[in-house]
């Protein structure tokens, strides 16, 4: 603990140097937010992670702390195929802003094995947050699409929605899904979810994103 303590305020203090002061604030006045925020870019975040290596203890340490700079940059040291679905609530785990959820599913979560994916078919599948729920789909959206069958995460969608309305978050984590997932669902089935999603602003959202791909 005193290892990871000691690397992790030389890794602060490396980000840090990069701090954008209007940008942190901005970003502190958003929902959503974080503890503490320097306002460093991701690319810049990623970059000084890599330099790290891959060590997934020390990222699970990163992970918890609730420092923006930190927990993304733990996303890019963690290692996909140490994850476990008993791992899974903790990735899921403290604040979750947008970014951080769409950082997790690209660059770790999608990253895992087939156990992992199907945890987070599951996840989707059974009611949960919608933090929850949008880190899966979008996870999902990028993992390969042959480890896991798509249609039940397609036939849930118009519940989700009608769940959360007004959710655009949820609403493109599922047409990022949807999207993703084309060769393989057939056009009746998409159009059957089409057809079945509610008249709120994330069912016409869906609708919009979705209604080419069927003519």
């Amino acid at each position: 603990m005193t290892d990871h303590t000691t690397r992790m305020a030389a890794l602060l203090g490396e980000l840090r140097r990069e701090m954008n002061g209007a940008v942190a604030e901005s970003m502190q006045r958003g929902a959503g937010g974080y503890g503490l925020n320097y306002g460093v870019s991701i690319p810049t975040i990623r970059a000084i992670a890599a330099r790290v290596g891959t060590d997934h203890a020390f990222a699970q340490f990163l992970y918890r702390q609730d420092v923006r700079e930190l927990r993304m940059a733990a996303v890019t040291i963690a290692d996909p195929a140490a994850v476990t679905p008993d791992d899974v609530d903790a990735w899921l785990a403290g604040r979750m802003p947008e970014e951080l959820i769409e950082e997790l599913a690209l660059r770790l979560l999608s990253r895992c094995g087939r156990p992992v994916l199907d945890t987070l078919r599951e996840r989707w599948l059974r009611a949960g947050s919608g933090a929850e729920r949008y880190a899966a789909l979008m996870a999902l959206a990028r993992a390969r699409m042959q480890e896991f069958d798509t249609a039940a995460v397609v036939e849930a969608v118009p519940e989700a929605v009608a769940a959360c309305p007004d959710d655009l978050r949820l609403a493109r984590g599922a047409a990022a899904f949807v999207q993703s997932a084309a060769a393989r669902i057939a056009p009746e089935r998409l159009g059957r979810m089409l057809d079945r999603l509610p008249d709120s602003r994330g069912g016409r959202y869906l609708r919009d994103e979705l209604a080419w791909m069927i003519g």
